[in-house]
């Protein structure tokens, strides 16, 4: 039996104080708090744009302006150095394994799932075998119905693209920026849906480097500027919302007004959000929704059957309709079924964390 002496010795080693403690704190609580608050935009935005046109709504035009810009900038600034230390071949191989290995799982799902639902409702197939192929491989600008998992692909070759630029000087970095901004630009323009993302794969990398960027220099957010900075994009938030009449998808390549003023609104938009989570005690701490962004890949895939699951049931019992108690309920109902199921995985992922640390005592 292990000395109380020795025991001490290989807790201090292994620096576990922190699993004694049952912080499991890898990531920062207020990056993990955004992104469980980002996952909501994310929802509520699917939620609310089926209704756009009868409700006229500027809460669209509003999530929809900054939300998936905001993923592409926690993702930049939690992108560790260390990546940078591997081969290439290593570094695909685990991005392979954390983002295109469940992107394939989910959309085989998803495909079985919403052809076996319109079969049953309609007798006949949702998409033939050749729209299936080009859905599944993201090869005509679209992943199909469960549309969120388009995330997964783009963040893949993202990251792939990252990890040159990023091995760069730091002044060849700024330029390759520009130029992947640029062509961003160039093929918004043309409105056209591209195999694989390739419009927002150029478009995410200020986003994703504006996050490098900011982890480097993490010091910023405590700053008088960072409080200016986010004043000013809340300011361009709330007339973006109120002055403009569409909203932005870079899915569907739609990007209004234009890529310049999208840009803007959306990295300022962005840091203003990260700005505010930092500040606000709550969210520095454990809360539910940092365990909502520790399950943003499960709450990412899942979250269309859901909402096509109350949708269904509302329209049984006739109750579907495009109004905001309809909004508000269904809001009520998908949100704390993920809240709940958020704090369960984070139960499991917390037990399984500590059964290892015991094992390795014994």
């Amino acid at each position: 039996m292990k000395s109380i002496t020795a025991n001490h010795s290989f807790l201090g080693n292994d620096n576990s104080e922190k699993n004694i403690n049952l912080n499991f704190n890898s990531r920062l609580n207020w990056l993990d708090s955004a992104k469980g608050i980002a996952m909501i935009l994310v929802i509520l935005g699917h939620e609310l744009q089926p209704f756009f046109e009868e409700l006229g709504s500027p809460v669209v035009v509003f999530i929809y302006s900054f939300h998936m810009p905001l993923f592409f900038l926690i993702t930049g600034f939690l992108f560790s150095n260390k990546n940078l230390q591997k081969n290439f071949a290593s570094y695909s191989k685990i991005k392979l394994k954390r983002l295109i290995l469940p992107y394939f799982i989910y959309q085989i799902i998803s495909i079985l799932f919403i052809n076996g639902f319109t079969y049953l409702t309609t007798h006949q197939f949702r998409y033939n075998l050749i729209e299936t192929l080009q859905q599944l491989f993201y090869l005509n600008g679209t992943v199909g119905w469960n549309s969120p998992l388009w995330f997964l692909v783009v963040l893949f070759f993202l990251e792939l693209l990252m990890y040159f630029i990023l091995r760069c000087p730091f002044k060849i970095q700024w330029i390759l920026v520009g130029i992947c901004f640029l062509i961003g630009g160039f093929l918004t323009s043309t409105q056209d849906v591209y195999p694989l993302g390739l419009n927002v794969i150029f478009t995410g990398v200020i986003f994703y480097y504006g996050g490098v960027r900011l982890k480097a220099n993490r010091q910023f957010l405590d700053s008088k500027a960072a409080l200016i900075t986010a004043i000013i994009g809340v300011v361009l938030l709330i007339i973006n919302m109120i002055f403009n009449p569409m909203y932005s998808t870079l899915y569907d390549n739609i990007i209004t007004p234009n890529y310049i003023v999208f840009t803007i609104i959306a990295l300022l938009g962005s840091m203003s959000v990260l700005y505010v989570i930092k500040k606000i005690p709550y969210f520095t701490q454990k809360n539910i929704f940092v365990d909502l962004g520790q399950s943003t890949l499960f709450v990412l895939a899942s979250q269309y059957f859901l909402l096509l699951g109350f949708d269904t049931v509302a329209k049984m019992l006739n109750f579907y309709e495009p109004t905001w108690i309809f909004i508000l309920i269904k809001s009520l109902v998908i949100i704390g079924t993920y809240l709940v199921a958020g704090r369960y995985i984070a139960f499991r992922r917390e037990r399984g964390t500590l059964n290892a640390y015991v094992a390795r005592l014994s």
